[in-house]
């Protein structure tokens, strides 16, 4: 088949792209809590059950074991992050009352550095600027950041206690945002003119949104991010669109059981569904809900 497109192409016929594949994580109780992906469509998938790192090659429909949880010396994985650049994998562990920024090489899968968490925490998701990491802390409402070149996580940005449940969280331009979990808000953060962050705003929404999770940047800019929306199997994939103090949701696609994560590669989305009713929920906990999926949502 490859060789019968090549032919078509020097022949000048133009081929039409082949639609990308769902990605299936067939590993019993994976739960998986998070995603990433780089350019050429290698994507990793982070399980929180687990403790280990899955990845799926370019064309891949299945993911397969990457960093085990010795290997990794995980124990609860989260967010997940790419850096090809750098041959860089940011991974959030999670063990017991310690928590930990990992960074292992992208290729080989060999641990490069840990950082310690200040004051225990619960590392959840990560987004670069620059050379600089930042990741949210669920537990105590920070978002900590690790400057290029420095061994130690800092406090960056503290939110109100009582909505301390920070989740995901994306650059757009120059401002941070992040979202509450069990708050159910949009942040936008600032910076100020030192690099320290300003005050964090919770934007007013066009509709309700219900355990925001995971947010990326698509390939145009736009700010993707999706909502667990409780045991329903309504589960959505959003735009959002901001306008001052203003957010507008737009739902791209829904019916997903709890969808955690999103990343991008080119125009197509894909929404990793981690089933977590099946932790949650006294009629379903105990049993196996895999395989799991990372589905393909073309974007417009």
């Amino acid at each position: 088949m490859k060789i019968f497109a090549a032919a078509l192409l020097l022949a000048g016929v133009t081929v039409p792209a082949l639609a990308a594949t769902d990605i299936t994580l067939n590993v019993p109780m994976a739960f998986p809590e998070s995603l990433t992906s780089t350019a050429n469509g290698t994507v990793y998938i982070g399980s929180l059950q687990q403790g280990a790192v899955y990845r799926a090659m370019p064309g891949a429909a299945e993911a397969k074991p990457f960093i085990s949880k010795e290997a990794g010396n995980f124990g609860l994985v989260l967010g997940v992050l790419a850096d090809a650049p750098t041959d860089t994998l940011w991974v959030c562990d999670d063990n017991g009352d310690h928590a930990y920024l990992k960074t292992f090489s992208l290729k080989a899968g060999s641990l490069k550095k840990t950082y310690e968490l200040p004051g225990g925490g619960f590392c959840n998701d990560i987004a670069l600027k620059g050379k600089d990491a930042y990741i949210t802390d669920t537990k105590f409402g920070r978002v900590l950041k690790l400057a290029a070149g420095s061994d130690v996580l800092s406090i960056w940005y503290t939110n109100d206690k009582s909505d301390s449940s920070l989740d995901g969280l994306v650059w757009q331009g120059d401002a941070l945002y992040t979202n509450t979990y069990n708050g159910n808000h949009l942040i936008r953060i600032s910076v100020n003119p030192d690099g320290s962050a300003g005050k964090g705003v919770n934007l007013t929404t066009s509709m309700d949104i219900y355990q925001p999770d995971g947010m990326r940047l698509s390939s145009s800019g736009k700010i993707l991010m999706v909502e667990g929306r409780g045991k329903d199997g309504n589960g959505r994939l959003d735009e959002v669109t901001v306008n001052g103090d203003a957010a507008t949701i737009k739902v791209i696609k829904d019916k997903y059981m709890l969808p955690t994560a999103v990343t991008v590669v080119g125009n197509t989305a894909y929404v990793l569904e981690a089933k977590l009713n099946y932790q949650r929920d006294p009629a379903l906990k105990g049993k196996d809900p895999a395989p799991f999926k990372a589905y393909a949502v073309p974007l417009k």
